[in-house]
C-alpha cells in the first residue's frame, strides 16, 4: 500500500509520533528528513494524500517545498506542524484554503486532529 501521508520532518521523535497518529487514524505514512528525499519522491512515486511539513528544517525553511507540493499537486491537504507561530509564515500559506497550520506546543490531539481533517478532504468528504 503506498503512503497515504508524507510527513517532512527533521526531528526523529516527532516524526515517529506523526507516524504514529497516521496509523491509528487508518493512513500509511513516509517519513522524509530532507528537503532532497521529499523532492526526489514528488518526482517519482504517487503522490500522498496530505502533506505534513514542519516550517523550520535543519537545512532552510520548507517554503520551496509547499511551492513545489503546490505547483505539481495544487489539490493538495498541507498540514504546517511546527514550533513557528502562525502569524510568522509567509501569507502564502496562512490564506491557503488547503494549508493547516498547528502549533507542536498544542500536542499531538491537536495534530491529529487538523490529519483527520486533511484526510476527510483528501477523501472529498470535508
Amino acid at each position: 500500500m503506498p503512503a497515504t501521508v508524507w510527513i517532512v520532518e527533521d526531528e526523529p521523535d516527532v516524526a515517529d509520533l506523526a507516524v504514529d497518529i497516521c496509523a491509528l487514524n487508518g493512513a500509511a505514512a513516509a517519513v522524509f528528513p530532507d528537503a532532497q528525499s521529499f523532492l526526489a519522491a514528488l518526482r517519482s512515486a504517487q503522490a500522498p494524500r496530505v502533506l505534513v511539513l514542519d516550517w523550520r528544517l535543519e537545512r532552510g525553511l520548507s517554503a520551496p517545498l509547499f511551492m513545489t507540493a503546490r505547483h505539481h499537486r495544487p489539490g493538495l491537504p498541507v498540514i504546517f506542524w511546527t514550533g513557528t507561530a502562525s502569524s510568522a509564515l509567509p501569507s502564502m500559506i496562512r490564506e491557503d484554503p488547503l494549508a493547516v497550520v498547528v502549533d507542536k506546543a498544542d500536542g499531538a490531539d491537536t495534530f491529529e486532529s487538523a490529519l483527520r481533517s486533511a484526510l476527510a478532504v483528501a477523501e472529498g468528504r470535508s
